[in-house]
């Protein structure tokens, strides 16, 4: 068996230009944009001659906050007069908002450009249109069918916003190439497939952003003590750096963010990272308060709900992702307000939610997102109608069992540096391109021993190479045997030198 075909057959790569397109990704600067620029060029052209004000409307994600960075700075680079604004969460809301709005046309904006948002605020547009104020939209979130009266619409699902944006500002100005790295922070924090341009996105942007020279940037991988030896990967960014980025935008204000990332002031740098650091850590304890209080009063069935006055609404998405990943079922927690309640939903592969909520959305007040997440606001006196609409939903039961991925099965001779080094090619890893995981059977494992400090790991030889099993069962016997393994491959390394073992991912005694 090949293994290397069948890892490509796997991300659907048959044909030998997708397989030479996935190892040698065509470079951001040449993409093919998915819209026309032309039109929201001239217009903002227009209004810079014009001496007119600019604001660029973002979000509080890390995805909006990389978006209007680039889109800042883009056009600060040519013209002063522009300014960005990014909502609060609890006084705004998500996306575009009348009261941003209003809040750009009293700074005197005559032209907002909106990024990662927008798309299907058709009230929020009109209103905009109305008090005599031009606006581009720049997204990349799921339309519904009533058209949108922008300006401009600059629409494409095919990257995260900060992809889009990124390359508008390559057909209005020039590419920057020191703007992928923002563009790498966003596509992995917005998880989306790391396949196609995404795929290009991802690569060289993290090869930018190791070595970047931003000081918010530099300032934010010394507090999270990333310092100069560590190659910055995808598991980095989307579970250290990411989080703090976030973490302004759950709690406090994401405006914080932006100015860390724009930042030229390396001082300044270093008190808005130990800001964000400090932020991050207090959302650590909000949510685990939020995750132990839902765990405590749900029931278990096929959608399952969460809904309290005590969950802060900056963190409910990160609940609904904590009870999906133990119930492996679609979750939905709510952030109940004084009037209004704000909620946020994870899924899993196969149940739409975003679907599922707009079936309801005569109960809600907005409701947005796409496959795998949406968000939602609802009155206070529609919720329990709501609830009972969500407790009745049916899901195949098939789509409840958890399925182990499995790439191929192989034999453990066939591991060694060679394969590990055709591995390395298929990164950066992601979703839509995941780490390779093998299985073995009838497998002699031996010396199996205890690590960790409640000894929940286990680490043991597997025929003649080293495995390692975190957060094993308890229960598991430390008896050599013969059992079937799933398993990643991975290179430790210790005082330089380096060697190959297997992360496993499930054990079973063989039959």
């Amino acid at each position: 068996m090949d293994i290397i075909k069948t890892l490509l057959a796997n991300r659907g790569l048959k044909t030998k230009k997708q397989i030479t397109e996935f190892f040698h990704p065509t470079r951001p600067e040449d993409l093919e944009s998915p819209f026309d620029s032309k039109p929201a060029i001239r217009l903002i052209k227009s209004h810079i001659k014009k001496g007119h004000k600019i604001a660029i409307y973002g979000d509080y994600d890390v995805d909006g906050i990389c978006s209007t960075a680039i889109a800042w700075e883009t056009l600060y680079s040519q013209y002063k007069n522009v300014f960005p604004h990014i909502p609060h969460r609890e006084s705004e809301g998500y996306g575009l908002s009348i009261k941003g709005i209003d809040h750009c046309l009293a700074e005197g904006a005559k032209l907002i450009i909106a990024v990662d948002n927008g798309i299907v605020a058709h009230a929020q547009i009109k209103y905009c249109r109305d008090k005599k104020c031009d606006i581009i939209i720049i997204d990349h979130h799921e339309t519904n069918d009533q058209r949108l009266k922008a300006n401009c619409v600059l629409h494409s699902t095919s990257s995260c916003a900060a992809g889009l944006t990124w390359l508008f500002c390559r057909d209005y100005l020039a590419p920057s190439t020191e703007h992928l790295a923002l563009v790498a922070i966003a596509t992995i924090c917005d998880i989306v497939p790391l396949l196609g341009p995404n795929r290009s996105f991802a690569k060289y942007g993290l090869e930018e952003l190791n070595h970047t020279t931003r000081p918010g940037l530099l300032a934010l991988f010394e507090e999270a003590k990333l310092g100069v030896r560590y190659l910055i990967t995808p598991y980095h960014v989307g579970f250290i750096i990411g989080p703090r980025l976030n973490a302004a935008g759950r709690l406090e204000h994401a405006i914080d963010s932006l100015r860390l990332l724009c930042t030229k002031d390396p001082s300044r740098a270093i008190q808005l990272a130990k800001q964000l650091g400090d932020t991050n850590r207090a959302r650590q304890d909000t949510t685990l308060s939020a995750v132990t209080h839902a765990l405590s009063e749900i029931t278990e069935s096929s959608l399952i709900v969460a809904a309290d006055k005590s969950y802060h609404p900056g963190v409910i998405g990160l609940v609904a992702a904590k009870l999906v990943e133990k119930y492996y079922r679609p979750a939905i927690a709510i952030s109940i307000g004084e009037q209004e309640s704000k909620g946020s939903a994870r899924s899993i592969p196969g149940f739409h939610i975003t679907e599922h909520l707009r079936t309801v959305s005569h109960l809600l007040v907005d409701v947005g997102g796409h496959a795998m997440a949406a968000g939602f606001t609802i009155t206070n006196d529609n919720l329990p109608k709501l609830l009972k609409k969500l407790n009745q939903t049916k899901i195949d039961p098939k789509l409840l069992v958890k399925k182990q991925r499995i790439d191929a099965e192989i034999s453990l001779t066939a591991i060694d540096q060679e394969l590990m080094a055709r591995l390395k090619e298929f990164e950066p890893f992601g979703l839509s391109n995941p780490i390779p995981v093998f299985s073995t059977f009838k497998v002699e494992i031996s010396d199996i021993r205890r690590l960790g400090k409640d000894n929940q790991h286990l680490k043991f030889k597997a025929g003649d190479l080293e495995a390692i099993w975190f957060n094993a069962p308890g229960t598991w016997p430390l008896a050599p045997s013969t059992c079937d393994l799933v398993y990643q491959i991975a290179e430790d390394t210790w005082n330089g030198q380096s060697k190959l073992q297997l992360l496993i991912k499930d054990v079973r005694p063989s039959s």
